[in-house]
């Protein structure tokens, strides 16, 4: 009898143990479900301008559907439909044959040799290479240096989609495979697709490369037909994008590839928001202000990254403005906040600490830039105060208002150039 009661006491704590460990391995598993949540719920997160291109290119705003402080409109997404769960279009097909591509991000076919050196940093590091070699010769190269491997731009694209998608939380393989180009690139279309638009390119683009073993003539997508050579260009400026900013941009602006112009155009210079220049000292707008901290170390390092390679005033001034455009969110608050150093920090700002950057960066670059304050009215049809950055370039200063996507250097179109009438030009700004 005594060996029967021990026999069940010893089954019942063996019970107990079990049930304590199941306990534990339920609360380990839903520990690890809510820190998945939180990732997926980053990969989510808000921007009010794009990148990508950063500008990012850029990133799709949070006030597509409203206005912002200063009334500068952001674009909203051309590929809403992407997002809709009831929308039964493919949102994007590379190819005619790529109705039929199946598979996923995995290798499918035989890797070409090793991979060594090939990793994220510098799939990152190389893709910031390849933006700017097609932003400065206009054209692609013929090989692209990833870690110790020089591979075909058709091979690199693979890598970029690859890599992209695990940014973005998806599973894929970072090897390097054989890829062959596309034998007839073509496709004109420009626009701006959305994070969610561009993952979804991506994944469909690596099941056509699974499937055919080179890269597609063209992608088709809400914007139209988007060529080969241009994808690979965009693709190469969200990890720009991803290697200057810590994450993916929120949406990318799909371009032509085009050589950077060493000087601007003679009709820019006519525009009204530029002035022309008088020959008055420029030493002052070359000096370091409280809120335009242009001895910054962050400051200095970024303006002698983003102008590396580039020999034309026009060409620095041009590159430090769409960074600046495509990287930096805007916020609305009056006057400075951050200035310079902390609006580089926080990744956002309002028109004035917009302005602070632009001017320091402009500065550290060796390029004279002044802050001009005025009353816009924006194309809403509301009128306010506004402030915005001028880079001298030859006889001419140039209007820079990053706080925009749809701005570019000496071109303002979020506001009326004709009618905003100029309160004051500034070395350093006094609020």
């Amino acid at each position: 009898m005594r060996l029967v009661c021990m026999l069940t006491a010893c089954m019942l704590l063996m019970n107990t143990a079990g049930y304590a460990v199941a306990a534990d391995d339920t609360a380990e598993v839903e520990m690890e479900s809510g820190e998945s949540l939180d990732q997926c719920s980053n990969l989510n997160e808000n921007c009010s301008k794009e990148l990508v291109d950063s500008d990012s290119d850029g990133t799709l705003p949070s006030g597509a559907d409203h206005l912002s402080a200063d009334n500068t409109e952001p674009p909203v997404s051309v590929d809403r439909e992407v997002d809709t769960p009831n929308n039964t279009t493919k949102p994007v097909v590379a190819d005619a044959d790529m109705e039929n591509a199946s598979g996923n991000s995995g290798s499918q076919f035989q890797a070409a040799g090793d991979n060594s050196g090939v990793n994220h940093a510098n799939i990152l590091s190389a893709a910031v290479n390849l933006r700017k070699y097609i932003e400065t010769y206009g054209k692609l190269p013929s090989t692209v240096s990833v870690g110790s491997q020089k591979l075909t731009v058709a091979q690199f694209l693979d890598l970029m989609l690859k890599d992209l998608l695990k940014s973005a939380g998806k599973s894929a393989s970072l090897t390097v495979r054989s890829v062959k180009a596309a034998p007839n690139p073509s496709g004109s279309a420009t626009g701006q697709l959305s994070k969610s638009a561009y993952i979804k390119l991506a994944e469909n683009v690596l099941k056509f490369i699974n499937s055919n073993s080179r890269a597609p003539n063209y992608v088709s997508s809400a914007i139209g037909r988007v060529s080969c050579d241009n994808l690979i260009y965009a693709v190469s400026r969200i990890l720009a994008f991803h290697a200057e900013s810590g994450r993916l941009p929120n949406y990318v602006t799909v371009k032509k590839i085009s050589a950077t112009s060493t000087t601007p155009s003679s009709s820019l210079k006519k525009r009204p928001e530029n002035d022309p220049y008088s020959g008055e000292g420029t030493s002052r707008y070359l000096s370091a202000t409280a809120n335009c901290q242009v001895n910054d170390p962050a400051i200095r390092s970024l303006a002698a990254s983003l102008t590396s390679g580039l020999s034309s005033a026009w060409d620095k001034a041009t590159a430090i403005f769409n960074w600046v455009r495509d990287s930096i969110s805007y916020s609305f608050y009056y006057n400075t906040r951050h200035g310079a150093t902390g609006t580089l920090k926080y990744r956002t700002g309002n028109c004035v600490d917009h302005s602070h950057l632009l001017v320091a960066l402009f500065r550290a670059a060796g390029l004279a830039s002044r802050y001009v304050h005025g009353t816009c009215t924006f194309t809403s049809g509301n009128t306010y105060g506004h402030v915005w950055a001028q880079v001298l370039v030859g006889d001419t200063w140039y209007a820079a208002d990053a706080t925009s996507s749809r701005n570019s250097l000496g071109a303002v179109s979020s506001w009326n150039t004709a009618t905003a009438k100029i309160k004051g030009i500034y070395a350093s700004l006094p609020f």
